[in-house]
């Protein structure tokens, strides 16, 4: 039975020596957090005084209302973009000119992959 209590009573002064080295290692640790922080403190008011400040430009936004011609060719059967590869290789003499999707549709014309 004295043997059963002294290793009870050994186990816990192994127990309060640990808990002791742990609140060490840990005020440790809150010190060297603290130095950290002030360390970045520092850095990041050194920055601030190096950033120059510029002023951003707003981006242009393209109008939805821009007017799109289409081009076709009197003899052919679709009608292109302007841009199109196909449209630039149409002479022109036999060029024909669209301000609307729809009149080149109405004319029997159907659209180039080009057109969305």
């Amino acid at each position: 039975m004295e043997n059963m209590e002294s290793n009870v009573i050994h186990s816990f002064k192994l127990a309060k020596a640990d808990i002791i080295r742990l609140q060490g290692d840990y005020m440790e640790l809150r010190m060297n957090q603290a130095r950290i922080l002030e360390k970045l403190a520092r850095l990041d008011s050194k920055k601030v005084k190096e950033v120059k400040i510029v002023k951003v430009k707003k981006p242009v936004l393209k109008r939805h209302n821009v007017r799109k011609t289409y081009i076709a060719s009197k003899e052919g059967k679709k009608f292109h973009m302007p841009n199109c590869p196909f449209a630039q290789n149409i002479k022109p003499k036999t060029k024909v000119k669209f301000k609307t999707k729809t009149r080149a549709l109405n004319l029997g014309y159907k659209p180039c992959s080009c057109i969305k």
